[in-house]
């Protein structure tokens, strides 16, 4: 192959190289900082730290959900982190312009998350038996719980509500609740 006798003479011939030559070191950078920088090790995640959260509650003026910001404990294990939310939900919002959306005291019977980020919230009779009736009181509780969880936890993207093991029968609630539900922004004022 012949090259030609000006190639890399000319100021063209420069910049093209040096053009050619910050491209290849522009594509090159990535693949190279990348192989550099492991991921972090589960092993190596802090025990636990605090972060911030929102937790759900009622409106007290309107039908919706309001956001009350808190610091929170999170633990290593994602499973312990939404015990501790569906905690503080329980407690109820510090708030006095917020209302509680679920009854006081310990309504989580089981937690776990699924692989495909499905939590699977098992509550007792307190959550079904002990909230004022109607759809509106109904959709309140449950999406107070679902938006918590969601919203503020990357290792969820739906939340299947369970009662004492089961689905929970249409006689229970008034909404349906054969799927796992996702956030619902539009409560959130």
């Amino acid at each position: 192959m012949k090259h030609h006798p000006n190639f890399g003479r000319t100021r063209q011939g420069a910049a093209v190289i040096a053009m050619v030559a910050v491209v290849f070191a522009w594509l090159a950078a990535p693949v190279c900082l990348g192989a550099q920088t492991p991921p972090p090790e589960p092993d190596r995640m802090e025990a636990s730290r605090t972060v911030p959260v929102n937790l759900y509650f009622g409106d007290t003026v309107r039908f919706a959900l309001r956001a009350e910001r808190r610091q929170l404990t999170r633990p290593a294990n994602p499973v312990e982190f939404a015990k501790n939310i569906l905690r503080e939900l329980t407690a109820g919002p510090r708030d006095r312009r917020l209302a509680r959306a679920l009854p006081d005291g310990d309504i989580l019977r089981s937690l776990f998350i699924a692989a495909d980020k499905t939590a699977y919230v098992d509550l007792g009779d307190a959550l079904w038996t002990h909230h004022p009736d109607g759809v509106q009181a109904d959709m309140l509780a449950l999406y107070s719980i679902v938006n918590s969880l969601v919203l503020n936890m990357a290792e969820i993207d739906a939340v299947k509500l369970l009662s004492r093991g089961r689905e929970p029968t249409p006689e229970i609630g008034h909404l349906d609740l054969r799927y796992p539900l996702k956030a619902n922004i539009l409560l959130v004022r």
